[in-house]
C-alpha cells in the first residue's frame, strides 16, 4: 500500500469522526434549546414537589422506627404455621380419631422477681390430665381437652358436617429465661385459662 493510499484512508477516518462529533454537538444544542423554552422547561418548584418526600403513615410497620425482634418474628412465622395446620385439620380431617391430634396453644411468661407465671390457653381441658415437667430451665407443659364418645354417627347424635373446636391434647415447651425449683410448682385454672407459678431458685 502507497504512502498516498493510508493518508487518504486516515483522512476519511478523521472526516467520518468530525461529522458524528458535530452531528452530537447539533443534537445536544436542539436539547438545550427546547428545554430553554419557557413553555417547556419543567420549573424547579415543579420538580421539588414530585421529589417531596411524604411522611410515613402511622400504621406503616416498615418505617417504624422499631428495633428489629428476631424472637418476635419467628412467633408470628409459627402462629401462622399453626394456624394453617389447624385449618387444614378442621378441613380434611373431620372424621380422623382426635386422640391423635395436638396443638401447640399461646402461652404468656411472666417474670417476677421470685417467680415465674405461665398462663396458656386451655379451653374445655380435663384438669386432670395436666402434666407438666420441669428439666433445668425447659418446661414441658401438656393437658387434653375434653370430649365424649360422639364419634359414630346415629340417629340420637347426628351427624357433623364439620367441626372447628379442637378435640384433643395440647402441649408446648418453653425455656425458662433463669433456673427454678421444679419441686413448687403450682396450677390453677379458671375460665379456659391455666395458670403455672413456677418459684426461682
Amino acid at each position: 500500500m502507497t504512502k498516498e493510499k493510508v493518508i487518504l484512508i486516515i483522512g476519511v477516518l478523521l472526516l467520518i469522526a468530525l461529522s458524528i462529533q458535530s452531528y452530537s454537538i447539533y443534537l445536544l444544542n436542539n436539547r438545550v434549546i427546547e428545554l430553554s423554552r419557557p413553555n417547556l422547561a419543567p420549573s424547579i418548584s415543579s420538580i421539588s414537589k414530585n421529589l417531596e418526600l411524604k411522611p410515613a403513615s402511622p400504621n406503616d410497620k416498615f418505617f417504624k422506627q422499631l428495633p428489629w425482634n428476631p424472637y418476635k418474628e419467628l412467633q408470628e412465622m409459627q402462629q401462622e404455621m399453626e394456624q394453617l395446620f389447624n385449618d387444614s385439620y378442621s378441613r380434611f380431617h373431620i372424621n380422623a380419631p382426635f386422640e391423635s391430634l395436638n396443638k401447640i396453644p399461646d402461652v404468656d411468661l411472666q417474670e417476677k422477681p421470685d417467680q415465674y407465671i405461665v398462663t396458656m390457653n386451655a379451653p374445655g381441658a380435663d384438669i386432670s390430665s395436666l402434666t407438666v415437667n420441669l428439666d433445668d430451665r425447659l418446661l414441658h407443659i401438656a393437658i387434653k381437652t375434653e370430649h365424649t364418645e360422639d364419634n359414630k354417627t346415629d340417629d340420637k347424635n347426628g351427624q357433623y358436617q364439620f367441626r372447628e373446636r379442637f378435640v384433643g391434647e395440647l402441649q408446648r415447651s418453653l425455656t425458662l429465661p433463669g433456673p427454678a425449683d421444679a419441686t413448687k410448682i403450682s396450677t390453677e385454672y379458671h375460665n379456659g385459662l391455666l395458670t403455672i407459678i413456677i418459684p426461682k431458685k
